[in-house]
């Protein structure tokens, strides 16, 4: 296994205000051939004087605290289709046996009540099945999982533009936002998930982008550089055909000064990554092959 990149995620640490780690991606335009690419980037400080009360991942912190206290916002929750179209698959179920057993009571009021009945008990009755699985296949190669994602990015607008403008203006970057996202707040990490859309993230070649910036409240500013910490990289390339998505999964890790991945067995490797092969129909994803690179970068922190 070979990638024909390097050094793709840039952690770099902003000399104008030295509180903020800028977080960016050089060379997304060699990643156009995929049909999306996915940056998970999670941070854990070292010192037990900082939390992650401390450490604030923007713009995308703002986002979902806007979602959850029902604002506006540039995304909104996700929506799962799959217990709905249970409880219709149901109810259409119980309709057909009104229809051969009992035709003439097909309109009444017994069967439209068992019909409405039986949709909103299969879309709760999927949920419960959905974790069963879910919880049941976690240690299989090919296994059920929820989805990474929680919150989709709302249509553009006409003003979407002026604002990416002021953007590249304050960060002195391109700045391009994902398709879905997801936030984890921790007690002591905090974990981005972002899914990009290729086919709408139009980056000139040799043109760096902005992701996101991680600010550290500067009271705890030394205690975090002194101590160190972590700082890892999922990136997933995928490839879609006839619905099933194939991908390419590497991870890669800044600890401290070394860099480097954590091998299946869970012992550190110096100046590898980690790669996955899997593919995926839905929730199911089959792990295929997994091993290391050698001599590759794909993070870098400055």
């Amino acid at each position: 296994m070979d990638i024909p990149f390097q050094n793709i995620i840039r952690l770099c640490k902003n000399e104008a205000v030295p509180n903020i780690y800028d977080v960016s991606a050089e060379g997304f335009d060699r990643l156009s051939a995929y049909r999306q690419v996915e940056l998970h980037t999670v941070l854990y400080p070292y010192s037990r004087q900082v939390s992650s009360q401390d450490i604030a991942f923007y713009p995308f912190e703002e986002y979902v605290h806007d979602v959850l206290s029902q604002q506006r916002s540039a995304y909104a929750t996700r929506r799962s289709q799959f217990n709905e179209l249970f409880g219709l698959l149901l109810g259409v179920a119980i309709a057909l046996i009104f229809a051969h057993f009992k035709p003439e009571d097909l309109f009444s009021i017994e069967s439209i009540v068992s019909v409405f009945g039986a949709y909103t008990i299969g879309k709760e009755l999927w949920d419960d099945i959905g974790r069963a699985l879910v919880h049941v296949t976690k240690d299989w190669s090919i296994r059920v999982q929820d989805s990474y994602y929680r919150y989709r990015l709302e249509k553009h607008t006409t003003l979407t533009g002026y604002s990416f403008l002021a953007k590249r203006h304050r960060y002195g970057k391109l700045v391009v936002l994902p398709e879905k996202i997801d936030f984890i707040k921790q007690s002591n990490s905090q974990t981005l998930r972002m899914a990009f859309d290729m086919r709408e993230t139009d980056v000139p070649a040799g043109v760096a982008t902005h992701i996101h910036s991680i600010h550290v409240e500067p009271e705890v500013l030394e205690a975090f550089e002194e101590a160190g910490f972590l700082f890892g990289c999922k990136l997933s390339l995928n490839k879609r055909f006839l619905g099933i998505t194939s991908s390419l999964e590497l991870f890669q890790s800044v600890d401290g000064c070394l860099r480097g991945c954590l091998a299946a067995d869970g012992t550190w490797v110096e100046d590898a990554v980690f790669y996955r092969r899997t593919f995926s129909l839905g929730y199911v994803k089959w792990y295929w092959k997994k091993g290391l690179i050698h001599d590759r970068t794909i993070v870098r922190c400055e």
